[in-house]
């Protein structure tokens, strides 16, 4: 919904498709007033009716603001929203109202898929009131919920954790009603409110040439999604009562399996914990014991254009994900994958009115795989030991509306034993401003990293500890936008021995300065069948250096370029929420020390696009031109892509069928005596929706890497090849059972055939 981060040209932000529609201008918003429930008030039942009689008292939220496909641009009065909000000691209750004269478009997805492909309404709540985090839940109208944490500082969504809201809706002949039921428990937030909470509701109407309204300021050039934020009077009273509650639960797992592999067979069964509680309003404790994420969503091939940097995946185990806005780190200082098999795990988490912490320890099975950042690629050790992580985090925050400060720090460790171990102490700063239609965010940290690790040749750690390695990482960050610039700048120092195993460093040893200039032209027509029009245009340049340090470990004498950036190009947003790229770089890239600096011109490019209704994300992105070999040092023809296409059937009696294939792609041609090189990977995630609480998915992957014959070197083929069936179904609120089987194939490993059933039971307390 709002801003996404795109390589190798980095979208800044991504807003508005195209409308044609003007009866009623939205005019300023104002704050939400809660009503407080009175002492023997019914209990609202949640039934999306409306009909209860404190809603008649509640103030009414009427004045919403178009932000897409043109901010602040007129709408049709038929398509006005109601926002009513209630609070009963227990929960925050929200009640809406929307009008419409066309039927809605209701799509059954799975949780965590609600999209802007369906009439939808979703609640952004920031407790804090400062603008820097929000818990949200977006809920379409077959009562299907996606929820989770907005961060404003990289204007980024996690999907997790599950918040236990309860929604439910009603289809009317003129639109439709919803309650959301949003326990005050589930609401992290301060023990002593220094500003009010703050709300955004936001609603998506795909009728209307997807129309989305918001209940705030409509800023088209505003850098988070919480600027169009408004406060939320009235919930003192009611909050003051409810702090010092104590609430909590346990959710019990058992595992049981049976699986095959190299011809051994073997049954097992696990039993796993996972728990929060809350002391009170502004403390936050989780824990785990013993998880299994085996069947967590199984990872999409991705491309990287065949360079020999890895690619950090998102996080998607629902624990890891707890307190994601008060870490608020870039995956150099912390990346939760690294914590790959937990023993154990617990954290706890303090959010005050200027200040907030959050401490996390775990122990991790044996094996796990970190990174190692090299200047020309990155390195892979696996730990041959389980290992022991603490990481300390602090922030605190200052400043009003005209310029914000939140200044942190970060303690971290990881160790194997008493002798060998790498620890980390950094401090990072974030910086806002806001004045008129221009927006500033600038972002520091620098990090001191040390540790006693000896790896093997196969990148595996030895038993004997190394003499203490220190270095240190730096890196700043700058964004500027208003009415006709989005510009962006970055540098970055690591240092050759700078080491995190509880971070993602992709490439260390290095510097890096990079910056782009994205000059908005405004809407555009093009004389294309009966006229195109373009709802925004930006021209765009960008420049990037990276050059290597002096690494006297490994014989480098520092100073090479490792890549050099020069790219021209145009974006530009049209209807159906489409939006696309194209530039042109003359880039040059460098494989390894001492060898060639390669001109490597190409054309990139990208799109992303709603076609039709049943398919509410088309996505692409490629480049074709002169690609680097790493492996053997040299250019060719060639390119990569990645192309994602979802779609969404509606079936006989209420079902539906997400099918969501992904392709990715590199090829180079073959020259002289280098062969040539052919990667494909194509996923299909498909998802049979029962009901809301009821599906059966299906994923199949292949993934494979093909060399061909040149002279003096054979032809290769690595091929790796998964599937998978699950059936998962919740019972009420309470209990949760999943039986599935899977298969793994691979070209280098024996193969691995599953059979599981997994079952949950969540117990309350209070």
């Amino acid at each position: 919904m709002i801003a996404l981060l795109r390589a190798p040209w980095r979208r800044l932000r991504q807003r508005g498709a195209g409308m044609v529609a003007s009866l009623l201008l939205a005019p300023a918003a104002y704050a939400f007033e809660v009503l407080p429930a009175s002492e023997g008030e019914p209990r609202i039942l949640i039934d999306g009716r409306l009909d209860e009689a404190i809603w008649t008292r509640a103030p009414v939220h009427d004045q919403f603001a178009q932000l897409q496909p043109r901010a602040n641009a007129a709408y049709p009065e038929a398509l006005r929203t109601e926002v009513r909000l209630v609070a009963d000691g227990q929960s925050l209750i929200v009640g809406i109202r929307a009008w419409s004269a066309q039927p809605p478009h209701v799509r059954l997805s799975r949780r965590d898929a609600v999209q802007r492909d369906q009439d939808m309404i979703g609640l952004w709540i920031d407790t804090g009131g400062r603008g820097e985090s929000a818990m949200f839940v977006k809920a379409s109208l077959a009562g299907v919920v996606t929820d989770g944490l907005y961060r404003a500082s990289d204007d980024e969504e996690d999907l997790g954790p599950d918040f236990p809201v309860e929604v439910s809706t009603q289809r009317l002949s003129d639109g439709y009603s919803m309650e959301i039921r949003w326990p005050l428990a589930a609401l992290r937030y301060p023990y002593q409110m220094a500003a009010p909470w703050r709300l955004v509701v936001a609603r998506a109407v795909p009728g209307a040439d997807d129309l989305l309204l918001v209940s705030g300021a409509a800023d088209n050039e505003a850098l988070d999604f919480l600027h169009a934020s408004t406060p939320v009077n009235g919930l003192e009273p009611v909050l003051s009562r409810h702090r010092d509650r104590q609430e909590g639960q346990v959710t019990v797992e058992w595992t049981g399996r049976s699986v095959r592999e190299g011809g051994q067979d073997r049954r097992d069964g696990s039993l796993g914990l996972e728990g929060w509680w809350r002391p009170r309003a502004d403390w936050l404790v989780n824990a785990t014991l013993n998880p299994d994420f085996a069947q967590v969503d199984v990872d999409a091939p991705q491309t990287s254009g065949n360079r020999a940097v890895a690619l950090a995946l998102p996080e998607k185990r629902r624990y890891f994900l707890e307190s994601a806005d008060v870490l608020g780190l870039p995956l150099q200082a912390f990346y939760s994958r690294t914590i790959a098999d937990p023993r154990w795990g617990l954290r706890s988490t303090w959010r005050g009115a200027s200040a907030d912490a959050s401490l996390l320890l775990s122990e991790d099975r044996a094996g796990a795989v970190v990174t190692r950042g090299r200047p020309w690629g990155t390195d892979e050790w696996t730990l041959d030991a389980p290992s022991v992580s603490q990481l300390l985090r602090a922030r605190v925050q200052s400043g009003e509306d005209a310029g914000r400060l939140t200044q942190g720090v970060l303690v971290a460790r990881r160790s194997l034993d008493a002798h060998r171990y790498n620890q980390l102490v950094g401090a990072d700063g974030l910086w806002r401003s806001s004045d008129d239609d221009r927006h500033l965010k600038v972002q520091w940290n620098a990090l001191i990293s040390e540790h006693t690790l000896n790896v093997d040749d196969d990148g595996r750690t030895l038993r004997q500890a190394a003499r203490a390695q220190r270095d240190l990482q730096v890196a700043t960050k700058l964004l500027y936008s208003d009415e006709q610039w989005l510009n962006a700048m970055e540098a970055s120092v690591v240092g050759p021995d700078f080491v995190n195993l509880l971070g993602f460093v992709d490439q260390a040893g290095l510097w890096k300065v990079s910056g782009e200039l994205n000059r908005r032209m405004g809407e555009r027509s093009l004389p294309i069948g009966e006229g195109l029009t373009l709802h925004q245009t930006e021209l765009h340049v960008s420049a990037a250096e990276l050059r290597s340090l002096r690494d006297r470990a490994r014989d480098e004498p520092g100073g090479e370029v490792i890549r050099r950036e020069l790219r021209l190009g145009v974006w530009a947003q049209g209807d159906r929420r489409t939006d696309g790229w194209l530039q042109f770089g003359a880039d040059r890239q460098r494989a390894r020390s001492g060898g060639r600096l390669h001109a490597t011109p190409a054309w990139h490019g990208g799109f992303e696009s709603t076609p039709v209704p049943w398919m509410p994300r088309l996505t692409g992105e490629g480049s074709w031109g002169r690609q680097l070999d790493s492996e053997f040092d040299r250019v060719g023809r060639g390119g990569w892509w990645s192309l994602q296409a979802s779609s969404r059937w509606a079936l006989p009696g209420d079902r539906s069928l997400e099918i969501d294939p992904v392709l990715t792609g590199v090829t180079i041609d073959a020259q002289g005596p280098y062969p040539s090189l052919d990667e494909r990977g194509v996923r299909l995630l498909s998802l049979l929706h029962l009901n809301a609480n009821e599906s059966i998915r299906l994923i199949l992957q292949d993934e494979r890497s093909r060399r061909g014959m040149a002279t003096g070197i054979a032809p290769t083929l690595d091929r790796k090849r998964h599937r998978s069936l699950m059936w998962k179904k919740r019972f009420g609120g309470r209990y949760q059972a999943a039986l599935g089987a899977q298969r793994d194939e691979s070209s280098r490993q024996a193969t691995r055939s599953e059979v599981f059933l997994k079952l949950q039971v969540a117990f309350d307390g209070h």
